[in-house]
């Protein structure tokens, strides 16, 4: 892409050729060229209306992450991490295997210090869509129920003996299962215990 004696390919193409896949994980590898262009000398500003055009619009730059977001989170190094691990999360939801919803995804990311206590569900909402590309508006927050936000505790200490309160018992496996994805971004070892 970048310019070496003309030899290069103009980044419309690459954007054309991008938004011709069939699938968003298909259209990803063409974004982390970009992403690897600009770190290599290329046109900053023309990266990130190539990606948003790729994207649909939807994105969250790695460089600038909104406020909602606890400082350490915020650098570029772990931004990035953080928004390919969301992009997993998305899939395994999306998969419906593990009964994940984003109610508790945003429970693990409150408790774990990644996003402010103030989030509110409709910014949770905009925040994940803007990092997974694609994803339409009312799908995060309609996804999940929400009253797991009122509890006092963090899920570390919701009771894990189903015997006693099955639901807590199940949300607590839930969101160990969430953490336990977000350690590579966290300052802590996630130990599973269910």
């Amino acid at each position: 892409m970048a310019n070496d004696n003309g030899t290069g390919i103009p980044l419309g193409y690459i954007v054309e050729y991008a938004k011709a896949q069939p699938t968003q994980a298909k259209r990803q590898a063409f974004v982390n060229l970009i992403h690897f262009w600009t770190q290599n000398g290329g046109d900053l500003e023309a990266a990130l209306k190539a990606i948003l055009e790729i994207q649909g619009g939807q994105v969250i730059s790695a460089s600038n992450m909104p406020r909602e977001f606890m400082p350490y989170y915020r650098s570029e190094t772990i931004a990035t991490k953080l928004i390919d691990i969301v992009r997993k999360i998305d899939e395994r939801i999306a998969a419906k295997e593990d009964n994940w919803d984003w109610a508790h995804v945003m429970r693990v990311m409150i408790d774990e210090g990644i996003i402010m206590t103030n989030t509110t569900p409709n910014k949770f909402d905009q925040l994940i869509c803007a990092m997974v590309p694609g994803k339409g508006r009312d799908n995060v927050r309609k996804n999940g129920d929400y009253s797991i936000l009122d509890r006092e505790k963090p899920w570390t200490q919701w009771i894990k003996m189903s015997h006693i309160d099955p639901q807590e018992a199940q949300d607590r496996t839930i969101c160990n299962m969430i953490a336990k994805e977000f350690e590579p971004v966290l300052k802590r070892k996630i130990i599973i215990d269910y």
